[in-house]
């Protein structure tokens, strides 16, 4: 949907500020709670739990023509800003419960692609127990963007990216590939199966795949270890084979570089018993996890991610937001 209006009575601008936030405000309904909880006081505040060792932040946006074009409806849109944030706190087993918002819109925004997008959110973030605590509006000039903040819980350990010692089993959860055609915005975040993953003391390390394998996997290795995957092994998409079908590019690089699966990438330290962890993570979730290599000891010269099957050759690129060519 076209987040922009034609008649000056449907944008924003004809609002004013103070009239748009009062909007905003029963757009969220009982999402936002009354200040100083919620939108109303110069911060929010809210009271810590006492039973938690761990608050975790963490903050992503979607901007038009970035992360969102006229092709996803408002409702897409709000739902994928809110569920990219919570992918951040499954990753470290953590408990997504308060966020903030910031948009920066032209005068010339629809006010009811607006209402939309806050309507959705907030039927998103009360499923999900999560308030919209507050946040801000500034005026842009063609500029678009919805800049979220969310703050969750931890007990007595977190999952953190590096810790993977040589031997450790790599594994990831779900499916690779196939963003590209509604994945990016339409998923489920890995919320329970990072909280359990958290829990279990073999895992040592995880992480979401935001900017796809390819790019992701050497962030959990020290400097002194590689990832060595079995390009088999890895859980291609049925929309990575589709996507395949009419590019220049295989199923698999599509599931290695495209980008915003959103699925955890975690290790195994190499003692656990594998049999018994995918009997116990089979017993609590119907999400799939496949092993798809192993770390090891890094030898000089040797890339941080390499294939071990010798006839696979694809550039481990993944998505840069930054890279040009």
């Amino acid at each position: 949907m076209n987040p922009f209006a034609h008649s000056p009575e449907d944008r924003v601008g004809s609002l004013g500020e103070t009239v748009l936030i009062g909007k905003i405000k029963s757009w969220l309904g009982s999402a936002s709670p009354d200040s100083p909880a919620g939108i109303g006081d110069d911060c929010s505040a809210v009271l810590l739990p006492r039973d938690q060792s761990y608050l975790l932040t963490t903050a992503d946006p979607v901007i038009y023509q970035r992360h969102f074009d006229e092709s996803l409806a408002p409702e897409d849109v709000s739902q994928k800003l809110l569920r990219r944030n919570i992918s951040d706190i499954a990753a470290m087993g953590g408990t997504p419960k308060y966020a903030t918002l910031s948009l920066a819109i032209p005068n010339h925004l629809s006010i009811d692609w607006l209402q939309r997008f806050y309507s959705a959110l907030s039927i998103e973030a009360n499923q999900r127990h999560i308030q919209i605590n507050g946040g801000d509006v500034s005026p842009t000039e063609n500029f678009v963007g919805a800049f979220m903040t969310l703050i969750g819980f931890a007990g007595e350990r977190i999952l953190e990216r590096k810790g993977a010692m040589p031997g450790s089993r790599l594994f990831v959860t779900g499916t690779l590939g196939g963003s590209r055609l509604k994945k990016h915005y339409s998923f489920e975040p890995r919320l329970n199966e990072g909280q359990w993953l958290a829990s279990h003391p073999a895992v040592s390390s995880c992480m979401d795949l935001s900017d796809g394998l390819g790019k992701d996997c050497a962030a959990i290795l020290y400097d002194h270890c590689s990832a060595i995957i079995d390009s088999r092994k890895v859980p291609i998409s049925a929309d990575a084979k589709t996507l395949s079908a009419t590019s220049t590019r295989s199923a698999l690089d599509h599931a290695i570089n495209d980008g915003e699966d959103y699925e955890l990438l975690f290790t195994l330290e190499p003692n656990q018993d594998l049999h018994s962890f995918e009997s116990e993570w089979k017993g609590a979730f119907a999400t799939r996890i496949s092993q798809i290599g192993q770390i090891a000891n890094r030898s000089a010269n040797q890339p941080s991610v390499v294939f071990s099957d010798a006839g696979t050759s694809i550039n481990l690129t993944g998505y840069d937001p930054f890279r040009t060519s």
